[in-house]
């Protein structure tokens, strides 16, 4: 509750509407994450009654608070040891995220951006992956339309159910959820608070290619997909960042906020040290 309430309390939160979310009422894991639920600010409320609250609450960028922090720059100096240094060239920032849902809660289906690793502390939960290469799942269509204007394109699809790899996480266990894999959780009887490791890739390594074929594809072309060709994708890519960019000028604003390129270089230094 307390770290509820610093996160809703932020006067320069990450994201405009704030680093707090908190829904309310049942939710159909098939529906949108909005459809039939009722929003509230009053979170470290919400967090006192969320054993009957039918609640879904994220806490965003709580690595913010210093012993957060420890925990994030921990588990992605792990992380970045596994995969190799040269990864760090594809990330643009960190984020630890925390879910605090009531027993029973579905969390509906969708596609993230970030690569994450969801780690259960309290509580189970069953969390449902669909193969993100299977474009039966995921047609082209929905990917474009979910990185170039709609965070809810991801459609779920009951017929393909069966094809679900289907996890049962309990305190102490995790689950790697790659870019772009659709999913969809449900709670066990209990509490459920899950942290949320995981990166953002530099827009410029999937997002812009995805991007630049929504607006090609609106003007009547079929462009091939990302992976399909390197130069097509690095031609995308360096057009829709550039855009981006310019953008960020026109703006005032740094293309990566600055307090993310600080924990970067931290996370960098502490690899090196381990190293």
């Amino acid at each position: 509750m307390e770290l509820a309430r610093d996160v809703a309390n932020r006067q320069d939160p990450h994201r405009p509407s704030g680093d707090v979310a908190c829904l309310l009422g049942k939710q159909d894991p098939a529906k949108p994450m909005l459809e039939g639920a009722r929003i509230t600010l009053d979170v470290a409320d919400a967090i006192h009654q969320i054993q009957t609250a039918d609640a879904w609450i994220v806490l965003k960028h709580v690595e913010r608070d210093p012993e957060y922090r420890e925990i994030l720059e921990s588990c992605i100096c792990d992380l970045l040891r596994l995969t190799g240094k040269q990864m760090r060239k594809e990330i643009k920032w960190f984020e630890a995220i925390l879910f605090v849902s009531s027993p029973g809660r579905a969390t509906p289906y969708h596609i993230d951006r970030e690569c994450s690793w969801l780690l259960q502390i309290a509580g189970n939960k069953e969390i449902h992956l669909f193969n993100r290469q299977d474009r039966e799942i995921t047609p082209s269509e929905e990917l474009e339309r979910f990185w170039a204007v709609d965070n809810g394109a991801g459609t779920y699809k009951p017929q393909f159910e069966s094809r679900a790899m289907v996890y049962q996480l309990r305190p102490g266990t995790g689950v790697h959820i790659p870019v772009n894999t659709p999913h969809w959780l449900r709670n066990g009887g209990n509490i459920s608070i899950s942290l949320n490791v995981n990166f953002v890739f530099h827009d410029s390594t999937l997002g812009n290619i995805y991007r630049a074929n929504y607006y090609l594809r609106k003007r009547g072309l079929r462009p091939a997909q990302p992976g399909a060709s390197p130069i097509a994708d690095r031609v995308k890519s360096a057009m829709i960042t550039s855009a981006q960019q310019l953008n960020c000028r026109l703006k005032r604003k740094p293309y990566v906020p600055e307090v993310s390129l600080e924990q970067n270089q931290r996370i960098f230094n502490l690899l090196d040290q381990r190293t």
